[in-house]
């Protein structure tokens, strides 16, 4: 939703006057406003709410939907952060394979604990590489990479895909969830 007058800088959640195209009924704009990934249902993991034949990923993601971004996302991150510390120097890191493991997770909150549990592992991962291995020189697609300018790759391939995944959820009515509302508001992050 576009804001526009003097209510443009206000907090989304604040009382706000909407314009005639946002008066949408009460219990619609909560829905909205309380949207997040796991509450998705299950049309709406695989909905391609604007169809074309540029919405392809690669050649393995022939329809972009929440359910295909998160597997993908998933699928690569955990293969890469789990491939670079074994990789000698000079090596070419290899494009992941198929996400066969993944085929038998259903979409919705188990799906979302997949990614979650494999989010946290990978954070492990890089938590006990040395500096000797962030600074190894590796190969990805023909590019020469330290791993930690290779890491800011993956740092960038996940914004880019969280981007995705945060328009098809709003091209479907939902609002997506506030990028740095984190569930741990106790624990210093960094």
């Amino acid at each position: 939703m576009r804001r526009e007058g003097p209510n443009a800088f206000a907090h989304p959640r604040r009382k706000r006057n909407f314009r005639s195209r946002d008066r949408k009924p009460l219990l619609q704009r909560k829905a909205l406003r309380s949207g997040r990934v796991h509450d998705l249902s299950m049309a709406q993991w695989t909905a391609i709410p604007v169809d074309s034949d540029a919405l392809y990923l690669g050649t393995r993601i022939q329809k972009i939907t929440i359910s295909a971004l998160v597997r993908h996302m998933l699928h690569t991150e955990r293969f890469w952060i789990g491939a670079i510390d074994a990789l000698p120097p000079g090596a070419t890191l290899p494009l992941p394979g198929r996400a066969s493991d993944l085929e038998n997770v259903s979409d919705g909150k188990t799906l979302v604990l997949s990614y979650r549990k494999s989010f946290s592992e990978n954070l492990q991962r890089l938590q006990n590489l040395s500096s000797e291995t962030l600074g190894k020189e590796i190969v990805f697609v023909d590019r020469k990479y330290t791993v930690m300018g290779f890491l800011w790759s993956i740092l960038g391939h996940h914004a880019y895909h969280l981007g995705q995944i945060d328009l098809v959820m709003r091209q479907q009515g939902m609002q997506a969830p506030e990028y740095m509302e984190w569930p741990e508001k106790g624990k210093v992050l960094g």
